[in-house]
């Protein structure tokens, strides 16, 4: 059974706007590396139109949903619509597609897990999803829809019962935890930055029975990681017996990523997405946060090799064509103002940086176990 790579015209050039954090190009990069470098063929792509308005009030409020596609045909709201649906406002502006987009990305999610429903595919691949902070009536943190949330929702309408959500974005996954906290059918594990915004997913939440957070600092290290991994978050996983594994893949922890100060390399990002696999046969793997675009375009390429076991692509030379492209990308960001480091452009792994598992882990970790009565 073929793995599936699913996307949409709707990505190309598509931006938030001058000074935006998303004021550059991302899904469909990560798309043409994959295929410049021979990794897919072409009946493996499917693209995608907009979710229908009846599929996004699965979750969000049908008021929403209309003022979202208002504003995209008017290019403004009323005053009182913006204050009320937080569409306009601060970090969520109102752009060409702000309806289309997310709503690509959701129906994207959606028909993703159909796909794995109906045994069309065990592995599926969203870049454009990932968006795990969107409200139910409300944008918030860039995240105009939540298609993680829709996701889950058609998996339990689909007859899934035991679904393991795992997100790895440097911000915490507040809206899919609110939604789903004390589901008996979903099990959310996060790692994300502490003290950083959105202030939520504290270690206290791990009382609650299926959820597990793990607030790192911003010296988490790549041995870090793999302790978090592979001591605890894969046999606990495999323990829990997924029927579905959904991974938010945000790659806002990599060194060079000005949304965090976590300074992950590539090669650590890719070996916690290789172990997570392991837990469950059937798997979506989205998008998420990423504001590099060298960095996050060569992430996601990556992702797709190593949901098609073929890790060992990864360590092949970078073609002379995927440099020039990502040397194409425009980003107004003082990090390439003397020119794009060498390292982002010019390989697909990064030099990793080997540092002990630091005793703040160990000791997060051992915390986690007391409140979780667990033992590996």
């Amino acid at each position: 059974m073929q793995n599936l790579l699913y996307t949409s015209d709707v990505f190309r050039g598509s931006r938030y706007g001058e000074g935006h954090p998303l004021d550059m190009d991302r899904v469909w990069p990560s798309v043409e590396l994959i295929k410049m470098m021979g990794w897919i063929d072409d009946k493996q792509i499917v693209k995608h139109s907009p979710a229908h308005i009846e599929e996004l009030i699965k979750f969000h409020d049908v008021d929403y949903v209309l003022a979202l596609k208002e504003a995209e045909e008017k290019q403004t709201l009323p005053q009182e619509m913006k204050i009320k649906y937080n569409i306009g406002i601060g970090n969520n502006p109102i752009f060409k597609e702000v309806f289309s987009r997310p709503a690509t990305a959701a129906k994207a999610s959606i028909t993703a897990i159909e796909s794995i429903a109906a045994k069309k595919a065990d592995r599926i691949l969203n870049i454009s999803g990932g968006t795990h902070h969107g409200r139910k009536s409300q944008a918030y943190g860039f995240c105009f829809l939540n298609d993680c949330v829709l996701a889950i929702l058609k998996a339990k309408e689909l007859g899934f019962k035991k679904i393991l959500y795992v997100d790895i974005d440097a911000h915490h996954c507040d809206g899919v935890q609110d939604v789903f906290s004390n589901d008996e059918t979903v099990n959310i594990i996060s790692i994300h930055e502490e003290k950083r915004w959105p202030f939520t997913g504290s270690i206290e939440d791990c009382k609650i029975n299926n959820l597990l957070n793990f607030p790192v600092s911003e010296y988490f290290n790549e041995e870090d990681m793999n302790f978090l991994i592979n001591d605890f978050i894969v046999p606990y996983s495999k323990i829990l017996n997924p029927d579905l594994l959904i991974i938010q893949a945000g790659a806002d922890m990599l060194r060079g990523d000005p949304q965090s100060r976590i300074s992950l390399s590539i090669n650590a990002y890719w070996k916690a997405i290789h172990d997570l696999l392991s837990t469950c046969e059937k798997s979506l793997i989205l998008g998420g946060g990423g504001y590099n675009p060298y960095l996050t375009a060569k992430a996601w390429a990556g992702n797709w090799v190593i949901m098609n076991d073929k890790v060992e692509f990864l360590d092949m030379d970078m073609n002379e064509k995927c440099r020039e492209f990502l040397k194409s990308l425009r980003w107004k960001n003082n990090r390439v103002k003397n020119g794009i480091p060498e390292e982002w452009i010019s390989s697909w792994r990064d030099k990793s940086k080997y540092n002990k598992i630091s005793d703040e882990v160990i000791s997060l970790v051992r915390n986690i176990k007391s409140i979780k009565k667990y033992e590996t």
